[in-house]
């Protein structure tokens, strides 16, 4: 019994002693250093490609190739807090002229960029993107299949122009504004004449703090610009779109009022369209569906010239911190009413490499 008293007294004197130490107030820790300011310029340079097996199974003489349809080198510079740059030469297929065949080298971005103008709004000056395609780019993930519905039939020429233009978004997350002032010409072409092109894109989303419906945007724009003083060149679009992580929608009509300089005799020239896009998917990475349909007619006035596009696949997506990876395989259709013009078909094979 004195030995199991003996016991219990020191017990009650450990458990006494760890007490005392565990209420006794503790030293601070020790400050940490503020980190260091950024030693600028910081640059960091990435590549985007897109490569591809192309099978035509119509009208071709079952032509296929494998090729490369973009190459981007970025250069992403940050001069100061406020102000960054950007340079991209694009590499692309000339398919006509004497370098018809080759692959050539041309700058696709140089810009710089202003931020916090107001807050989270930024400037852009010389050769960047205009107001829509790059945000529908970033709905729709699969340039690497193909153009956007607009440019692809020709009424926006290209997603980036030399001009200058402002984005700020709207207050409690409930959309975004870009608009701007470009040559209209395209990053492609030469400015003409003296003609500018205002562009402006206004996006709203209606829920933005619900769980499911903050996916749901509604986006309008407007390009206003001339070929020439007296030939219009319109462009008006509306998209509704929903993100979700399993399914991305989107659904747009076009509207587009047209005199080129092409034209023998001028006239206005009235063009409409619509597209729908899905994208179910089991997250951003993994297995995901495809599929596009568009809907374009070229002229308003005439009776049988309507052109129709499916395209129909899947895809897989590897995402890691700073690099992405999609394998995409698609059937794409084109359909004309006109029947002086062939239909299409073929089997595409992509892959999207970024980082």
């Amino acid at each position: 019994m004195t030995t199991t008293r003996v016991l219990a007294a020191l017990s009650l004197v450990a458990l006494s002693v760890s007490s005392a130490a565990a209420q006794a107030p503790q030293p601070p820790p020790p400050a940490q250093a503020p980190a260091p300011p950024p030693q600028y310029p910081i640059v960091r340079v990435g590549v985007l490609s897109y490569l591809q097996y192309d099978a035509e199974l119509k009208n071709r003489d079952d032509y296929n190739a494998f090729d490369v349809t973009r190459a981007y080198l970025n250069v992403n510079g940050q001069l100061s807090d406020n102000i960054r740059f950007r340079l991209t030469p694009d590499i692309r297929r000339i398919n006509d002229g004497s370098l018809a065949g080759s692959l050539v080298v041309r700058v696709k971005y140089a810009f710089a960029q202003f931020d916090n103008i107001t807050p989270r709004a930024w400037i852009r000056f010389g050769l960047h993107q205009t107001p829509w395609l790059d945000f529908e780019e970033s709905i729709d993930r699969y340039r690497v299949q193909g153009q956007m519905f607009a440019e692809r039939d020709g009424l926006i020429p290209g997603s980036a122009d030399f001009g200058v233009s402002y984005f700020t978004p709207l207050p409690n997350g409930f959309g975004e504004v870009h608009a701007g002032v470009y040559n209209g010409e395209g990053f492609g072409n030469v400015e003409l004449n003296k003609q500018k092109s205002v562009q402006a894109r206004l996006t709203l989303r209606p829920f933005p703090n619900a769980s499911i419906a903050k996916g749901f945007r509604v986006s309008g724009f407007f390009n206003a610009g001339s070929y020439a003083s007296d030939r219009p060149r319109r462009l008006g679009i509306v998209m509704g779109s929903f993100e979700h992580t399993q399914l991305v929608v989107t659904g747009q009509g076009v509207w587009a009022t047209e005199n080129p300089l092409s034209l023998v005799a001028p006239r206005d020239v009235d063009r409409t369209g619509w597209s729908v896009f899905a994208e179910p998917r089991q997250g951003l990475t993994g297995l995901a569906g495809v599929f596009r349909y568009d809907s374009f007619d070229p002229d308003d006035s005439l009776g049988v010239n309507e052109q129709n596009r499916i395209i129909a696949g899947g895809a897989y997506w590897l995402i890691w911190a700073r690099a992405k990876v999609g394998f995409v395989v698609t059937n794409e259709q084109l359909h004309f009413d006109d029947p002086v013009r062939l239909d299409e078909n073929r089997i595409l094979v992509q892959t999207h490499v970024e980082f």
